[in-house]
């Protein structure tokens, strides 16, 4: 049985409930297992409170919400500390929280073919594959969202000797889609990541300088989108 304490220390419990949904599902679906689950199944951490899965699509997230319910999740919406993050519902049962994402990771930062191909293991639970996020993808939406514990997480990926050029360029190729400009405030949550990490762990980032130019860019931008507006009126 899946445990009752507030934290979820041995990987074999996440695999249950992935084995309990797969059993409930009602059809396929194929989802990123992220954040704190992730690194457990990886021996990077020791306990996690948070699963946290991407779906690839609003359908398959619906499912997968309906079939934590029908386990008896109770289904709530977000939390102060998914501010950050693209999610709307997620279940809560005997203290674990699932989060459900639907690609959309924070704004238009978002489940990429990249990242999807880049996941270091996949696994099946009857109609549900999961797949484990890379470490290098896993640092980056842990920098996003910045939940309480996040910044000790990133610091023990950081010891794992991420590429950090594979890091930079998922960072870029998302930002430089075209979209609205006000969507890709996510990379200024990426920088002020950084700057703490710098600062509370005392860690140079090799790419600190390559996000802060993306961040000025995103703000001259959209100061440029604001003065075009006022000087419409």
């Amino acid at each position: 049985m899946i445990s009752t304490s507030n934290r979820i220390s041995r990987k074999e419990e996440v695999d249950e409930l992935f084995a309990q949904l797969g059993r409930v599902l009602e059809h396929k679906i194929e989802a990123l297992l992220i954040g704190g689950a992730a690194m457990l199944e990886q021996g990077l951490k020791d306990s996690t409170k948070d699963i946290d899965i991407v779906c690839r699509t609003v359908g398959d997230m619906e499912t997968m919400i309906a079939s934590a319910s029908a386990l008896g999740f109770q289904i709530i919406g977000p939390q102060k500390r998914h501010e950050r993050l693209g999610i709307n519902r997620l279940a809560v049962k005997g203290g674990h929280n699932l989060d459900i994402f639907a690609n959309r990771i924070s704004y238009d930062f978002g489940l990429s073919e990249s990242i999807w191909h880049r996941a270091i293991k996949s696994r099946s639970f009857g109609l549900l594959e999961i797949r484990d996020a890379s470490p290098e993808d896993i640092f980056v939406m842990k920098l996003i969202a910045n939940r309480p514990g996040d910044g000790r997480d990133c610091a023990v990926l950081f010891s794992t000797v991420l590429d950090f050029d594979e890091v930079y360029q998922e960072i870029e190729a998302q930002y430089r889609r075209a979209g609205e400009v006000e969507q890709t405030i996510w990379i200024t949550y990426i920088e002020e990541g950084i700057g703490r990490l710098e600062e509370n762990f005392n860690l140079e980032m090799p790419l600190g300088d390559r996000v802060s130019e993306l961040a000025d860019d995103y703000r001259e931008r959209l100061y440029q989108k604001l003065s075009r507006s006022q000087a419409g009126k």
